[in-house]
């Protein structure tokens, strides 16, 4: 770890461009806003699976392509989601919020199958470019000490949305076209909220990167993503088979619901409280060892004590690993934040990649929830190892040049 004189040099030079100037917080709420509708659009039909399939007279496998379409899209579009973001910030984010609003009102005035699905289709192309632009809207609205919280609240407002649509869809359970409107009403809102806020220019200068591809090689961020593709692997996974994976023990749907809910809502905490502190303390890759070994443990105990342990492991599993997102994105930016936004896609790209990848593997031992569990704990533990080759790089780089680039040596300095 650098020393206080080093991490002082380092806020000095990075902080000149503060003089004077103030974070525009309302542009950091309202894409928040936007966030929190991208999730609500993406779970639109989750709660209501059963119900939609027969309100659309479809299978319940067609109404789950309705939220499969957003990682698929993801993985597909987040490397040209990126380059745009970069090219042009303002008008790729107010395309973004465009896209929801269409795609909400589509699905809410035509009641039928195929709207619903390409107003899934418009909402999901949208999503890596609001997922995407989360460090980007940091760098360009708030002073530098502000950053990690508004990469928090930009992480964060992704598990509200999740906790948003899960609410409205356990709230009116039988309602599918009352559910639908209820989260396009709220989409059609944000986006107009964004739209006006992006009306106010950025207040720093950005470096426009290029592609994310292009920074694939550079130190540390091959080990970051993998943390990332492990960390949100291991969520999805949770998040989609919970329930079949606890049905054994005799846990039934409504309490699995409600373990998920409890573990969003401490991930929503954890945003908050999590990345600014470990910013602070420059101890952002030891924030990542500590959630992968909290994860392991507690999939542990939920493998083979699930109803000792449910309630009271699920709010620390989802603390612990929910803020390893916004954790990781605060560390690109601090280390690297002239290329913190295509890393920024990369890692997105990456991360939603391991939640296709073990969520699959997952589902495959839905007969065997142990064996699961021990697999998503072997995946914590292995995302510990990978952050603390990151914690070596931390603490072998001495000086502000470890700031030039993510946990490695190469180009020192900031150029913002």
């Amino acid at each position: 770890m650098a020393g206080p004189k080093s991490r002082d040099v380092d806020v000095d030079v990075r902080g000149i461009q503060d003089w004077g100037m103030r974070s525009r917080w309302v542009v950091v709420w309202a894409f928040a806003g936007l966030g929190v509708a991208t999730q609500v659009s993406w779970l639109a039909y989750a709660a209501t699976t059963t119900a939609a399939a027969g309100h659309f007279g479809v299978s319940e496998q067609a109404v789950g392509w309705l939220a499969n379409l957003f990682p698929l899209l993801f993985v597909v579009l987040a490397i040209p989601a990126g380059v745009a973001l970069d090219r042009a910030l303002r008008p790729t984010l107010a395309v973004g919020a465009v896209l929801i609003a269409v795609g909400a009102a589509l699905r809410v005035t035509v009641d039928v199958y195929w709207a619903a699905l390409v107003g899934q289709m418009l909402a999901a192309v949208a999503q890596p470019v609001l997922a995407g632009a989360i460090t980007r809207v940091a760098a360009a609205y708030l002073r530098v000490k502000d950053r990690p919280l508004g990469i928090a609240i930009g992480a964060g407002a992704t598990y509200l949305g999740m906790i948003t649509a899960i609410g409205i869809g356990t709230a009116i359970p039988d309602d599918v076209p009352l559910v639908v409107a209820v989260g396009a009403g709220f989409s059609i809102l944000t986006a107009v909220a964004g739209l006006v806020a992006l009306k106010v220019a950025p207040g720093y200068d950005r470096v426009a990167a290029g592609s994310p591809l292009a920074v694939w090689r550079a130190p540390g961020v091959p080990v970051l993503a993998a943390v990332v593709f492990l960390g949100m692997g291991i969520f999805v996974a949770l998040a989609t088979w919970l329930e079949p994976l606890l049905a054994p023990a005799g846990i039934g749907a409504d309490t699995s619901g409600l373990l998920l809910l409890l573990m969003l809502v401490a991930g929503v905490a954890g945003c908050v409280v999590v990345p600014p502190w470990a910013a602070r303390r420059s101890a952002e890759p030891r924030a990542l060892q500590l959630a992968g070994l909290v994860t392991a443990l507690v999939c542990l105990l939920l493998g083979f004590l699930p109803k000792l342990t449910g309630f009271a492991t699920s709010p620390l599993l989802g603390f612990a690993l929910l803020s390893a997102l916004p954790v990781a994105l605060a560390m690109v930016e601090r280390h690297d934040p002239e290329r913190a936004g295509p890393i920024t896609s990369l890692v997105w790209l990456t991360g939603n990649a391991g939640g296709l990848v073990v969520s699959l593997g997952v589902g495959l031992l839905l007969d065997t929830p142990a064996l699961a569990f021990a697999l998503l704990a072997v995946l914590g533990v292995g995302a510990a190892v990978l952050a603390a080759r990151l914690q070596r790089h931390e603490d072998q780089v001495p000086g502000p040049g470890r700031h030039g680039e993510l946990a490695g040596s190469g180009d020192a300095g900031v150029r913002e």
